[in-house]
């Protein structure tokens, strides 16, 4: 007759119960509960990893946002940072991950650098908008300036060219 499969004492090892298949013992193996033993211990979830990268890519976003040329960088890591800081909070909600203070930080930091990107990102096109503006009133002058000196007869009205 054949034991049951199921948890029994590990003879081996005092305080741990054995997982017997109903052929052979398994690696399997846990903290024994019942009378002088205590409940096993809870499993403790692991660190919240996506919030801490929320974290690092939303201070390094800022950084890249502080340069209205780079803001571009800054406004791309702030929503990958935004993903994974949600990814990091509805890990800690689900109780598999810990942090989650470090999550929501994070969130907040990359939901600001996409704020500041976008910003910088506006500034840059304005100036590169305004630089044409100018260098086309530039080409114009000059080409006015031009055609005056070479109208003029002599040195007085090449001196009132402007």
């Amino acid at each position: 007759m054949s034991t049951q499969a199921g948890w029994y004492a590990d003879g081996n090892s005092p305080g741990v119960e054995r997982w017997w298949d109903g052929n052979q013992w398994t690696d399997q193996t846990r903290p024994m509960t019942g009378p002088g033993f205590g409940a096993p211990a809870p499993v403790n979830p692991e660190k919240n990893g996506m919030g801490l990268a929320s974290l690092i890519l939303g201070i390094v976003g800022l950084l890249f946002c502080l340069m209205p040329i780079t803001a571009f960088i800054g406004f791309i890591l702030g929503i990958i940072g935004l993903a994974l800081g949600l990814a990091g909070i509805s890990r800690c909600r689900k109780n598999k991950a810990t942090n989650k203070k470090t999550a929501i930080s994070g969130t907040i930091l990359s939901a600001l650098a996409v704020i500041f990107g976008i910003v910088g990102i506006v500034m840059f096109f304005t100036a590169v908008d305004q630089l044409g503006s100018d260098l086309d009133q530039i080409g114009t002058d000059l080409q006015d300036y031009s055609n005056c000196i070479s109208e003029a007869e002599n040195l007085d009205e090449m001196n009132q060219c402007e």
